[in-house]
């Protein structure tokens, strides 16, 4: 598998994107921790970004048919985790 890039905490980001035109939510990361969990969660992404051949951030898009997808994916555990 391949390494994740190592970046500053400060330009770690998720950003989900709820598109009604095209009827699908869309999901990016760049934070290896929430990248593992959509990972074992909702499987692969559409698309995997790269710098230095190694993963910087990864994208989804997900069907508003998905129902369960987009519940696991909308949830705190799997987006924040276990921090305090």
């Amino acid at each position: 598998m391949n390494k994740f890039y190592k970046s500053n905490l400060e330009e770690q980001e998720t950003i989900i994107n709820i598109d009604y035109f095209a009827s699908k939510v869309n999901l990016y990361t760049c934070q290896k921790t929430v990248y593992d969990r959509l990972i074992k969660k909702i499987g692969e992404p559409n698309k995997t970004y790269y710098t230095d051949k190694k993963i910087s951030g990864a994208s989804w898009q997900i069907p508003f048919e998905d129902k369960k997808s987009i519940t696991q994916i909308l949830s705190r555990p799997t987006l924040i985790g276990q921090r305090k």
